[in-house]
């Protein structure tokens, strides 16, 4: 799925961000994102299966979701005008990002601030239940 979303990141328009194929962070250091303001990062997919429903006679249904966190910053004093067009691109993906299987598809924005950098992280949950 990693793979899917950095594909599908390259065919929006990025005002001037650039899309990186490396994972956000580097060995005993910093995050990536922090290093390289105005550069998109996707981490591993990351899967978790909790049951939903057990039986005795052995029915067991169970949820498996699998998400994708996308990283970037940009200067907080100085962020780009488009950045709230940017995030709405990013954002939009979710419904064209390839899962199969996927019956809830839900996309998370947090926001928060490391030094003088405006952090954004949107992150892609997918579930299926099988």
């Amino acid at each position: 799925m990693r793979d899917n979303v950095l594909t599908k990141l390259k065919t929006i328009s990025l005002g001037g961000f650039s899309v990186s194929n490396e994972l956000p962070y580097a060995e005993s250091e910093s995050p990536l994102y922090l290093k390289n303001p105005k550069t998109i990062y996707v981490d591993r997919e990351i899967t978790e299966t909790a049951p939903l429903v057990l039986t005795l006679d052995g029915l067991d249904i169970s949820t498996t979701t699998t998400s994708v966190v996308v990283y970037f910053s940009t200067d907080a004093k100085n962020a780009p005008s488009h950045l709230d067009t940017l995030i709405t691109a990013i954002k939009a993906l979710k419904n064209t990002i390839n899962h199969p299987g996927a019956n809830q598809r839900d996309v998370l924005l947090s926001t928060n601030f490391v030094g003088d950098l405006l952090v954004n992280e949107v992150e892609f949950r997918f579930t299926k239940t099988a």
